[in-house]
């Protein structure tokens, strides 16, 4: 049986304060967001760290880029659509231009905005983000994971950012690691097929192992925590050691990990390639489960996507 989905509010909330005891530098920014992001427990323990720039996105990234030029480490949260569109410049000039080491978490993020509506369903952050130069680009595929990220992310140097949807599996299923900022992750050996995941789609592509089986393909599943700086050596060596690779995400695959695997497989290791995500479209008005199926972000989507590639043939000949 699977664990859970875990709130992220909540252990977003925990590590903050984690991370306020351990460092006075660390500083909390919100644009009115505190009951979606979780940062309201930081505010009670250190309210002269804590600002709230009000309902103003683009003053969020600027003020937290000031705290940066000052010394301080600042967590800047605000729903994922909002940081990665409407305060677009703002990321790009104060923070990646100038490579201060601030920390960017949209919360909320990819499908999870459910019936916030279409319009907050943030489809295009990872490319708006892994397209900043110098930026580093996390997308947890659990809630512990997202706990060593957002920790991870507050001794790393430089600007990152860091997917945090509203919801996300307590742990993953046969889990052997600790995250570390860079590596790719493989579950699995199979020789045929490489499902290569991020986020909350690694989930799905570690049920759709056991699809795959009994279709009678032999899989692995990579998993993509970091998305910028890409390891990709394993995704090049996952990639020869298998005859096709399918990558899966809740994010446009126009400039999102599809797209990013597709740019390092071309020009290093050509193999047949399908990507599963949203295809020139915004999201909907709907609960998650409604959307991933709606959008074909599921198991049997990657089992239907494996049959394709591989002419139906299953096992190797």
């Amino acid at each position: 049986m699977k664990n859970p989905r875990v709130e992220l509010k909540t252990v977003y909330g925990e590590v903050l304060v984690e991370l306020g005891a351990d460092n006075p530098d660390i500083f909390v920014v919100e644009a009115d967001l505190m009951k979606a992001s979780g940062s309201k427990p930081f505010l009670e323990n250190y309210p002269d760290r804590h600002i709230n720039v009000g309902v103003a996105e683009q003053n969020l990234v600027g003020i937290a880029a000031g705290i940066a030029a000052a010394g301080g480490i600042p967590f800047a949260c605000t729903m994922a659509n909002f940081m990665a569109k409407r305060a677009c410049d703002q990321v790009a000039m104060s923070v990646a231009y100038n490579m201060f080491n601030v920390k960017l978490v949209g919360c909320y993020a990819g499908l999870t905005q459910e019936k916030n509506g279409g319009t907050h369903i943030s489809f295009m952050d990872i490319g708006v983000m892994r397209s900043m130069p110098g930026m580093t680009v996390l997308v947890p595929g659990d809630s512990e994971e997202f706990r060593q990220a957002v920790r991870a992310a507050s001794v790393f140097q430089g600007p990152v950012y860091i997917r945090m949807p509203k919801l996300l599996q307590g742990s993953l299923p046969g889990k052997t690691y600790e995250f570390e900022i860079g590596p790719c992750y493989q579950y699995g050996n199979g020789n045929d097929l490489t499902v290569i995941a991020t986020g909350l789609a690694t989930d799905i592509a570690l049920d759709s192992l056991q699809v795959l089986e009994e279709a009678g393909i032999a899989a692995r599943v990579l998993h993509v925590p970091t998305i910028k700086p890409l390891d990709t050596e394993s995704v090049i060596r996952c990639a020869r050691e298998t005859r096709a690779c399918i990558t899966i995400e809740d994010h446009a695959t126009v400039g999102g990990l599809g797209g990013l695997i597709a740019e390092t497989l071309t020009a290093a290791c050509p193999v047949p390639l399908a990507r599963i995500g949203m295809q020139d479209a915004f999201g909907l008005t709907a609960d998650l489960e409604f959307q991933l199926e709606h959008f074909g972000i599921t198991a049997s989507h990657v089992a239907a996507e494996a049959i394709r590639l591989l002419d139906g043939r299953g096992q190797n000949e």
